[in-house]
């Protein structure tokens, strides 16, 4: 197993090698998510940034750059005949993946116009708890589905 080190190479040069990695084998997406608390329902969306890998080698180098976390992928069953390798997911949420992203920026090709999406995306987010405008939500609304139709499009 082969890990960057910070002596070896530069950081510039490490997200040059992160961004090359995420345009090619990452994701960035804008995730639904729904939450019961005190049997009260919660929905809502977020930025997610990540990718994932039968090793964990290169998960592990991301991990050493931006944070985040790693976890078993669940692939689902295997079909008769095929014997698929465990996978493994490593992500960013919101501001997390918000920081990765702006570092990624400059050396991102492929994923540009969807990185720079998901950026305005997470600029929607506020702090407080007060009720989001309509203009907030249609907002939001459009960023994701046009990072679906962009993503599709791959």
């Amino acid at each position: 197993m082969y890990y960057m080190k910070d002596k070896e190479m530069s950081k510039s040069h490490r997200l040059a090698w992160a961004a090359g990695f995420i345009d090619g084998d990452g994701f960035i997406t804008i995730q639904n998510r729904k939450s019961i608390v005190n049997g009260k329902t919660y929905s809502g969306t977020y930025l997610r940034v990540g990718a994932c890998q039968a090793k964990q080698d290169v998960l592990l180098e991301l991990q050493s750059l931006f944070g985040g976390s790693i976890r078993p992928k669940n692939s689902g069953p295997n079909r008769e005949g095929y014997n698929r390798k465990p996978q493994w997911i490593w992500s960013l949420s919101t501001q997390e993946a918000a920081g990765a992203l702006k570092q990624l920026l400059p050396f991102i090709i492929h994923k540009k116009d969807v990185a720079v999406l998901a950026l305005e995306f997470q600029e929607t987010m506020s702090t407080n708890k007060q009720q989001l405008s309509q203009d907030t939500v249609e907002k939001r609304l459009s960023i994701q589905a046009e990072i679906v139709r962009i993503n599709s499009l791959s």
